[in-house]
């Protein structure tokens, strides 16, 4: 075939050519144009399954019926105060935890001791303390607060020193109202630490007592004592329960705080310092520290400052430190409340 010369018209075979040539290219187009394009499929991912809620951790006091009431309140408000603020859950139980046990982070337990060392080595992923169990050693996951046991003679002893300083020949005496260990060594305490304050503490008129006086039992004759100052344990519920009026010129002493007309004559409290203890515990445990050894330190509060002026507290404060450091001898066995 021969392509046509210059000035000569394409012949009709040549035309037809081109136009089947145009007309399969365009057929080509089309085909390629309506031919669908598969998808390609992406699997679908599962939604994730929700993890489980972890419990809450749980801030665990150990407090049987026997317990002092007044040191448990203190201990519980302590423990609960720092647990909601890191949002953990508290509870107050009678007796150690038989059930799950990994979502506690601190168990405090106090007297009387329901086995808690032993309870400390079979769960060591529980970080444990005992207030004022004595007997007890400490371990990595066991730490000790007061590991001499509550030393109600040392609490007593600071009152008696107290009430010396601030009563006048030194009128100063002790009510036992009834004969359990920590009535008779808080009492006996009292009148060691008046003693340890005045020495003979020789009245210069009548009634001539040898003070301070130690009286027992719930019929005691407190005018006839000739006392200013008075320590009663455990405290009345009134000053009638104690057979004075309101307007007795008598002044009281003791731990806890005064209700009803007690409030009026009270001189001044003192008490462990329960709440500074459970702190310094709670900042080892969150350190991840266990095993620690603390003390449980001494108080005064609620002072009547009409008659108890800021030196003499400061001095009697000072003594504070030495009962703290051994370094003061009672003289009364903490346990049985007698005289040693």
């Amino acid at each position: 075939m021969h392509s046509p010369q210059p000035g000569q018209r394409p012949t009709a075979r040549s035309a037809l050519l081109l136009i089947a040539s145009l007309a399969l290219t365009l057929s080509c187009t089309l085909e390629r144009a309506m031919t669908p394009t598969s998808a390609v499929s992406t699997p679908t991912a599962s939604p994730p399954t929700p993890a489980p809620t972890p419990a809450p951790l749980r801030v665990i006091l150990v407090a049987p019926d026997a317990a002092g009431t007044a040191i448990a309140e203190q201990a519980e408000l302590a423990l609960q105060a720092l647990a909601s603020g890191m949002g953990m859950v508290f509870e107050r139980v009678n007796a150690l935890p038989d059930g799950e046990k990994t979502a506690i982070k601190l168990l405090v337990a106090m007297p009387p001791d329901l086995g808690l060392q032993s309870w400390a080595e079979a769960n060591p992923q529980v970080q444990t303390a005992a207030l004022g169990i004595a007997g007890l050693q400490a371990s990595p996951n066991l730490s000790l607060i007061a590991a001499d046991g509550l030393r109600y003679d040392q609490l007593g002893f600071a009152l008696g020193y107290l009430a010396a300083i601030v009563t006048t020949e030194y009128r100063v005496g002790a009510l036992a109202r009834d004969t359990s260990p920590p009535t008779l060594a808080l009492a006996r305490g009292f009148v060691a630490g008046g003693t340890y304050y005045c020495g003979l503490c020789r009245p210069t008129r009548p009634p001539y007592v040898a003070y301070p006086v130690l009286l027992e039992g719930t019929e005691a004759d407190l005018a006839r004592a000739g006392l200013t100052t008075l320590l009663v344990a455990p405290l009345p519920a009134s000053l009638a329960d104690l057979g004075l009026a309101p307007s007795a010129e008598i002044g009281l002493v003791g731990p806890g705080a005064p209700r009803g007309d007690l409030a009026g004559v009270w001189i001044a409290s003192a008490d462990f310092d329960v709440d500074g203890a459970v702190r310094l515990l709670w900042e080892a445990v969150q350190r991840g520290e266990g095993g620690a050894t603390l003390p449980l330190a001494i108080r005064y509060h609620t002072v009547d400052t009409a008659r108890v002026s800021e030196g003499r507290l400061r001095y009697a404060e000072a003594l504070l430190e030495d009962l703290a450091a051994g370094r003061i001898d009672t003289g009364i066995d903490p346990v049985t409340g007698q005289p040693r």
